[in-house]
């Protein structure tokens, strides 16, 4: 069978590419790649839940403050609400949670036609995330705006 252009293994003198091990070597390579990108998803999922769950207490303290007759009775049922709210959705403050008022148009203050903005600051450890270890604090804060109950029994 001459003249076929098959050849039955490499020339004499020539020596042929040995890719035997080389998918290990690319594993070895990349794991620790997939590692570091995963453990990126996981800290990244964490902060996100602990955002929105800041969301959901400022939205909460706001509303809260709206329907309080004064201006102490509003910060302090907003305090309890945003502790509240934070507490039942499973994540922990470092220090508490921290919850503050302002109150802007109207006629200032907590009076009808004003609108109340809560600001709550949390400061959500890093270390308790699964495996990982993070050293640190992050410090998640949040707005919320709700307008003074106009019909209140103010």
């Amino acid at each position: 069978m001459t003249g076929t252009g098959w050849r039955q293994g490499p020339r004499p003198g020539r020596t042929t590419r040995d890719d035997r091990g080389s998918a290990s070597t690319e594993m070895v390579l990349i794991t620790p790649v997939l590692v570091a990108f995963l453990f990126l998803v996981v800290v990244s999922g964490r902060l996100t839940d602990a955002k929105s769950d800041v969301v959901s207490a400022a939205s909460d303290a706001a509303r809260a403050a709206s329907l309080q007759d004064n201006s102490a009775a509003a910060a302090a049922q907003a305090q309890a609400i945003a502790e509240d709210s934070v507490a039942g959705e499973g994540i922990e403050c470092l220090g508490g949670v921290d919850v503050s008022l302002s109150y802007s148009g109207g006629s200032g203050g907590s009076s009808r036609g004003s609108t109340v903005q809560a600001t709550v600051t949390c400061d959500v450890e890093t270390g308790d995330l699964a495996l990982l270890n993070l050293p640190g604090v992050i410090t998640v804060t949040e707005r919320a705006w709700e307008p003074i109950d106009a019909h209140g029994s103010r």
